[in-house]
């Protein structure tokens, strides 16, 4: 009688943590599912809410020479400082004339914009080119100056790359041309909530299948939207130099905006 007591008190502890286990593994399991339930409707509302998407779509009929596939953004009002770490030794040019020369193999700085300064030029290196280079210009920038984010994208071919440095330090950087070139840092919860799609080294992307969306394309198209996250988008930037400038269209609006 006692061994049997025994017998059924062991077995009845047994089904008790047996029956805690599956109460704490249904928690865990309703909590993820909420998470992700959250995720998706925080990135729904952030498609929909971001006033970047209706900014860009509007300003590109409009365009007098369109924004360059590159640049970079500093949080930093000290132009005669950026000017010497950027090794910038001529005259300094409006926007609009940087816009114009954004190809010649130079670095064009802007004037601050609510603290941030915007670089572009063809001597921006691409990170489809070089990745190499790229990953020393920022650093180097980064450890004198503080924050430098770099953007870039091909609406044509897909390709796209993103980088967020501190104090020389990479906190995100991400590049993609067919296979992926940079991926260094945890993906962001931007980056997340915006829905890009990102590959480790060597990882395929998926076939894309009749109908579908590449999500290479939609990464591209997003990457204004992300450098807006993160500070200040070159569109919204370019506005207000141009405003600064006076610079207007034949139509009085504004040009150089996509």
């Amino acid at each position: 009688m006692g061994s049997g007591s025994r017998g059924f008190t062991v077995t009845g502890v047994i089904i008790v943590l047996l029956a805690s286990f599956g109460v704490v593994l249904c928690g865990a399991v309703a909590m993820i599912t909420v998470h992700r339930h959250q995720l998706r409707q925080w990135r729904r509302q952030s498609r929909l809410v971001d006033p970047l998407s209706q900014l860009t779509s509007a300003r590109r009929r409009a365009v007098a020479f369109p924004l360059p596939n590159r640049w970079m953004a500093i949080r930093s009002s000290n132009t005669p400082h950026l000017r010497a770490v950027l090794s910038l030794r001529g005259a300094s040019v409006g926007w609009s004339d940087a816009l114009s020369r954004a190809r010649d193999r130079e670095l064009f700085l802007s004037s601050p914009v609510d603290g941030w300064s915007f670089v572009i030029g063809g001597a921006l290196p691409d990170p489809t080119m070089d990745v190499d280079a790229l990953y020393r210009m920022l650093v180097g920038l980064s450890r004198e100056i503080g924050e430098v984010q770099f953007f870039s994208l091909d609406r044509v071919l897909g390709f796209h790359g993103w980088a967020r440095l501190r104090d020389g330090r990479v906190l995100r950087g991400y590049a993609w041309a067919g296979e992926t070139l940079w991926n260094e840092g945890r993906m962001t919860l931007d980056e997340r909530l915006l829905g890009f799609r990102c590959h480790d080294y060597g990882e395929e992307a998926p076939m894309v299948q009749y109908g579908e969306t590449n999500p290479a394309i939609t990464n591209t198209e997003r990457v204004p939207l992300l450098a807006r996250r993160w500070g200040m988008e070159l569109a919204a930037a370019t506005e207000m130099l141009l405003q600064q400038e006076g610079v207007e269209s034949d139509d009085g609006g504004l040009t150089g905006l996509v």
